[in-house]
């Protein structure tokens, strides 16, 4: 049943209900991915803001952590490194890609991770 609610969730317009995280945390931890690529991105962007919202208030994010892993074999699959790499990042967990790619996937991932650094560069350099 939490696995329905979780995918309803992503309907709601209150951008601040974070349902399908809250609903997904209470399923049993099958294979998000099942859902399709679409609840997935959801599914990140509501740990990303999650995350952000424990870590300012110094609460345990070790469930969020839990339930990122089990998204980036999706993203990889799917062609998604961007989105893969994005949700490491910002759970400022990156360190933790490296067992997750392949001959299929690296590349794209170390060209994407260079063109983020390249473009915070870029960025520090403008606002200096």
């Amino acid at each position: 049943m939490a696995d329905v609610l979780s995918v309803l969730g992503m309907t709601y317009a209150d951008e601040n209900r974070l349902d399908s995280l809250k609903y997904r945390l209470l399923a049993p931890m099958e294979d998000p991915g099942s859902w399709g690529h679409e609840y997935v991105r959801h599914l990140a962007l509501e740990i990303g803001a999650e995350f952000t919202s424990r870590q300012e208030k110094e609460e345990d994010t070790q469930d969020l952590t839990n339930l990122t892993m089990s998204l980036i074999p999706f993203f990889l699959k799917h062609n998604a490194e961007a989105d893969a790499v994005d949700l490491l990042l910002e759970l400022e967990i990156i360190d933790k890609l490296p067992p997750f790619l392949d001959e299929n996937t690296y590349q794209r991932v170390g060209l994407y991770m260079i063109r983020c650094g390249f473009e915070a560069g870029l960025e520090k350099k403008t606002t200096a």
